[in-house]
């Protein structure tokens, strides 16, 4: 899995990009919504008062924060945008483990900390079988900036930590219920067990 982080203007341009981009993908597969920091049953379709109103509650601490950012649309790139890839040989992972994946890169970059931590709000779109992305507005509601530094090598941390743990589980479905792995190096050799001492005969 491979993390991409860059920071675009508009919240609703990135939720309408996700949409009209998946419809150039082979077998146009329908943008769908992994998890989002509230309940986001579907994504409305662009150009929809839906659409527009999912980017506002998106977006509402940011305005709240920062009303001047309304009347300078497109000059704060103050939207967090990662793109999560995985390998196209990879096997498919399930909305729930992406879902994992996308709370883990949160927590780690600082965007949604977990907890009672005040976070971000985010929402994170599945564009096709390997590619999810996930769209944070930076402003959280105690008005306090996210600490995002090295939010990149974060973000890859824990991809890493996922691959391992994603190889780990094939191998052991492949082993099959109570089935140990073999050893990749031999078990150290026991010490023999020194015999008892010879009696004396009387």
């Amino acid at each position: 899995m491979i993390p991409s982080i860059t920071r675009y203007a508009s919240t609703r341009d990135l939720l309408v990009s996700a949409q009209q981009q998946a419809c150039h993908r082979p077998g146009h597969p329908r943008v769908r919504v992994v998890a989002a920091w509230r309940p986001v049953v579907e994504l409305p379709r662009p150009e929809t008062a839906e659409l527009d109103a999912l980017a506002a509650d998106l977006d509402a601490d940011l305005i709240r924060l920062r009303p001047e950012r309304e009347r300078r649309p497109g000059r704060e790139r103050d939207v967090w945008h990662c793109t999560l890839r995985d390998h196209p040989d990879s096997p498919l992972l399930t909305d729930a483990r992406w879902a994992e994946a996308i709370r883990r890169v949160l927590a780690a970059t600082g965007i949604a900390p977990g907890g009672d931590a005040p976070s971000c709000r985010w929402i994170a779109l599945r564009v096709d079988s390997h590619e999810v992305r996930i769209i944070a507005p930076l402003a959280r509601p105690d008005g306090r900036p996210p600490q995002l530094e090295r939010d990149l090598s974060r973000a890859m941390a824990v991809c890493q930590l996922l691959d391992v743990e994603s190889r780990r589980l094939a191998a052991a479905a492949l082993l099959g219920p109570g089935t140990r792995p073999v050893r990749s190096t031999p078990a150290p050799a026991r010490e023999p067990t020194p015999a008892p001492p010879a009696r004396r005969s009387r």
